[in-house]
């Protein structure tokens, strides 16, 4: 990754059990903001900057943690790639509700062990 923005750079710096509540707080927002058709920017914002924010924690983590993370990655993508139409769909907001939740709550057991 080149070109990081001072925010990514700050991010990258906060220690790991930091960063892992950071990205569970994404996804905690994404779950709730997603029950609700208007909010589609601002879930959009939050998927851009938890991709990043992804790929800045995974290489501090073993393989398997890291694995996990990239999928989380990869799911992001797939829904970036066709945001608006995602988003259109009440069954689409709906999983993505259901598996930020799903991912925060992992990410927080990953932090857990870090305590």
């Amino acid at each position: 990754m080149n070109n990081w923005t001072v925010e990514q750079i700050a991010f990258r710096c906060d220690r790991l059990s930091v960063r892992l509540e950071r990205l569970a707080q994404n996804f905690l927002q994404m779950a709730s903001l997603s029950l609700d058709g208007v909010n589609g920017e601002a879930v959009l914002g939050i998927v851009r900057e938890s991709k990043v924010f992804l790929e800045l924690t995974a290489i501090d983590l073993d393989v398997d943690s890291a694995f996990e993370l990239a999928q989380m990655q990869r799911q992001l993508s797939r829904w970036h790639i066709h945001w608006w139409s995602t988003w259109a769909s009440d069954s689409s907001r709906l999983e993505i509700s259901t598996l930020s939740q799903t991912w925060a709550n992992r990410i927080r057991q990953m932090a857990g062990v870090l305590v």
